[in-house]
């Protein structure tokens, strides 16, 4: 089947490459080595269908597991979702299991092959222990506030940072750019979780951080709640998602004591990195009040 060919209604995972389309990346390429494009189109083209590849699977692995479709949603009981859906979780997870069906791999590159393939491992560290904490609730978390946060940027680091740092790796053929692209990937990372709980407009199309405490996820914001005071709501809704805990559990979540948290923490880590930000082109305005 041609992958171009297919419609959003046979596959309701369109709306990932809708919201990002293809070679999302190009703009960082280009500020990395405004040259690559002209000096060596076949690397450059490579570097960024990698890219898209292992970023889009990324987010079709979480977005399976989470059974989120987006917009682009058909009825639960079609054919067609049960089919393509099917066929969406078994290639994605062969793709992020297997660095060997990333497209156009650099056979005649073995200079990349080192970078990816460790780059690859720690991503796929990165989302075993989210998905671990998904899977074991609170029970798989850390006791102590300061072990939560270690260990979520720790999780951050290996998951978003390795992809930012794969990046550099692929075009510069060197860890040059670790440790900026890590701060880049903390604030990606602290942004995408907060405009779930601060957002009006994304707030509204993904109900809240309603989904986050049903779906057991671990986010900044969560995290930094569970130590809160009253706390014990987030830890309550994580445990056991009813209506009562969870609206508890959110009361705490956009508190100004955790709102205050993660918006000092989002400014801190953005204010060495502006000029990449503003490739990456996220503008969430993070304005619900608590």
């Amino acid at each position: 089947m041609n992958p171009d060919k297919i419609t959003g209604l046979e596959c309701p995972y369109e709306y990932l490459r809708e919201a990002y389309g293809k070679y999302h990346w190009a703009p960082f390429v280009h500020k990395l080595l405004p040259t690559l494009q002209n000096d060596d189109h076949p690397k450059y083209m490579m570097v960024l269908e990698i890219m898209d590849a292992i970023h889009l699977c990324l987010m079709l692995v979480d977005d399976v597991r989470t059974d989120r479709r987006g917009p682009a949603i058909v009825a639960k009981e079609s054919p067609l979702r049960t089919k393509y859906t099917a066929q969406q979780r078994q290639q994605t997870e062969h793709t992020t299991e297997s660095p060997r069906s990333s497209p156009k791999r650099p056979r005649n590159s073995p200079k990349l092959a080192p970078w990816l393939m460790q780059d690859l491992r720690d991503i796929l560290e990165g989302q075993d222990m989210s998905l671990i904490w998904r899977r074991d609730g609170i029970s798989g978390f850390p006791i102590r506030a300061r072990d939560r946060v270690e260990a979520y940027r720790r999780m951050a680091s290996l998951k978003t940072g390795a992809l930012f740092r794969l990046l550099g790796h692929l075009v510069l053929e060197n860890d040059s750019m670790d440790k900026t692209f890590t701060v880049v990937a903390w604030y990606s990372q602290l942004q995408n979780d907060c405009k779930n709980v601060y957002s009006s407009a994304y707030g509204k199309l993904k109900g809240l951080a309603a989904e986050d405490l049903h779906n057991r996820e671990m986010t900044y914001p969560i995290v930094v709640a569970l130590g809160a005071p009253e706390g014990h709501w987030v830890t309550k809704a994580l445990e056991l998602p009813s209506p009562y805990n969870v609206r508890n559990a959110l009361k705490v979540i956009r508190s100004s004591y955790v709102r205050d948290i993660c918006t000092a923490e989002l400014q801190r880590s953005g204010s060495s990195v502006k000029e990449w930000l503003e490739l990456w082109g996220r503008t969430e305005k993070l304005d619900l009040k608590a």
